[in-house]
């Protein structure tokens, strides 16, 4: 597969995504979803997505820009616009891959969901970075895609969110981003799929995503759990957590990704935390 650079020419219109999109789910045999969606703007894919999906036909909603995305516990996941790139007027796109998969009546646990749509972003970030570029990525529980070494810079995440009988599964991923292109709140803590040295386009990185999520919910619970954990970056080192609004600061033991967080505080109490309530604390 050819990669276009950032701003090439071979980077894929919006218009066409969906028909690709839709090849690949159709030829691949994909089960995911049936419908796709893809809006120019929109305030929340994970809205959209919900509204898409009414009829009870599971969909994948994705959006050149996301104008207020939500993140996990509550944060707002930045998706950032892009650079002149030599025009007069600044573009109001989308520099990463914002999507939604409405999943319909699917028994699935959501914290099962959680690290399957994590293993899937994980997976679709390793194949655009491509394996002969010396960079190691890694997961950062519950689902953040980061860096392995130095600053542990996050690449994307996942919200998952249960409205009756829909899961909704939002997943950002930053492909064309420069530096300059993050607020400065978020200087040294997030990168891009490009400033690993990736040819990827968004179409490319996207598609990939959805083959990798279908592949991660056909997985065994096992199997699922045991590929997650081995991109685990967090077991051994020193974190501090939140839950029910109390923090504990201490050495990670290990990480059951669908269940809980073993740790072992300053004062020698082993604690173990609910994955699903509790919220890592990001230092800096």
């Amino acid at each position: 597969m050819r990669w276009a650079m950032r701003g090439g020419p071979n980077e894929t219109p919006i218009e066409m995504w969906q028909d690709a999109i839709e090849r690949v789910i159709r030829e691949e045999r994909l089960a995911l979803v049936r419908r796709v969606m893809v809006l120019a703007e929109t305030e929340s894919t994970q809205d959209a997505a919900l509204r898409a999906s009414a009829d009870g036909v599971s969909s994948l909603v994705v959006a050149d820009r996301q104008t207020g995305g939500r993140g996990r516990l509550g944060r707002q996941w930045v998706q950032g616009e892009a650079p002149d790139e030599g025009q007069k007027q600044k573009a109001a796109r989308g520099l990463g891959v914002a999507a939604t998969f409405a999943l319909v009546k699917r028994d699935v646990p959501p914290a099962r969901l959680s690290i399957a749509a994590g293993l899937a972003a994980c997976r679709a970030c390793e194949v655009a970075v491509g394996t002969g570029q010396g960079v190691r990525l890694g997961l950062r529980w519950p689902n953040d895609v980061v860096e392995r070494d130095g600053g542990q810079r996050k690449l994307a995440g996942v919200l998952v969110e249960t409205k009756v009988e829909t899961a909704l599964v939002g997943i950002g991923i930053n492909v064309r981003h420069d530096a300059e292109d993050f607020p400065a709140v978020l200087g040294g803590r997030a990168a891009s799929t490009s400033m690993l040295g990736s040819a990827a386009t968004r179409l490319d990185v996207l598609i990939e995503l959805v083959r990798q999520f279908d592949r991660a919910l056909g997985m065994d619970p096992d199997s699922l759990a045991a590929e997650w954990s081995r991109r685990d970056i967090l077991v051994g080192s020193r974190r501090t957590f939140e839950h029910a609004g109390h923090r504990y600061e201490g050495t990670v033991q290990g990480v059951q990704p669908t269940s809980h967080i073993d740790l072992v505080t300053e004062d020698g109490r082993r604690v173990q935390l609910p994955a699903l309530t509790t919220s890592l604390v990001h230092e800096g």
